[in-house]
């Protein structure tokens, strides 16, 4: 929401003060309400089923131990967030907010190899009786920032608004290794609606 409002004020002072301002502040307040744009999405209710929690394309699958919320083998699935995509964060399955932490200091590329260790994150894990997850908002190089709208014990609704990162990042997702995957690497998913993986 900051970042609208500086925006615009950016804009209206740019335009008083020179036109080449006011146009390039123009295109920045217009590219920021794209950016924060928020659509409404049919969000299918399934207990059985993953929802993607972001937006974006898969760049890496892989099997991994997870000891925090899994406590032990899970999938992990790695979502690539560009500038144009919607930057929101949805809970891929209803259940109680059950773990939630903040870790890493680097802000390196949301790509990079490390960032998934090192960067600035919010974790994020959620349970139910069927099965229980891990995601991961993870902050990127340029506006170095992961908003996290939800709070221990706090009981969410499949494809509910839980976050936003700001700008390029990642999102990862954890799930017990024994629940069929839905998705391949290079996969354009969508939040609350693309099915990542689900229960046999």
């Amino acid at each position: 929401m900051l970042f609208l409002v500086f925006s615009l004020i950016f804009f209206i002072s740019g335009g008083l003060l020179n036109y080449i301002f006011g146009v390039v502040f123009f295109l920045l307040m217009c590219f920021c309400f794209y950016f924060f744009r928020d659509p409404v999405r049919a969000i299918p209710a399934d207990e059985n089923i993953i929802l993607s929690p972001a937006d974006g394309t898969i760049f890496e699958i892989s099997d991994i131990d997870e000891p925090l919320v899994i406590k032990g083998r899970a999938k992990i699935v790695k979502i690539f967030l560009s500038v144009f995509n919607v930057h929101l964060q949805r809970a891929p399955i209803s259940g109680k907010i059950s773990y939630v932490n903040k870790e890493g200091t680097k802000y390196l590329p949301a790509n990079h190899p490390d960032a998934c260790v090192k960067n600035v994150q919010n974790l994020i894990g959620i349970k139910n009786e069927q099965m229980y997850i891990l995601v991961k908002q993870i902050a990127g190089i340029i506006a170095q920032r992961c908003d996290l709208w939800v709070k221990l014990n706090q009981d969410v609704v499949q494809g509910e608004k839980i976050g936003i990162i700001h700008f390029g990042s990642q999102v990862d997702i954890y799930f017990p290794e024994k629940i069929k995957l839905n998705v391949a690497v290079g996969d354009k998913v969508t939040a609350g609606i693309t099915v990542i993986a689900g229960r046999q």
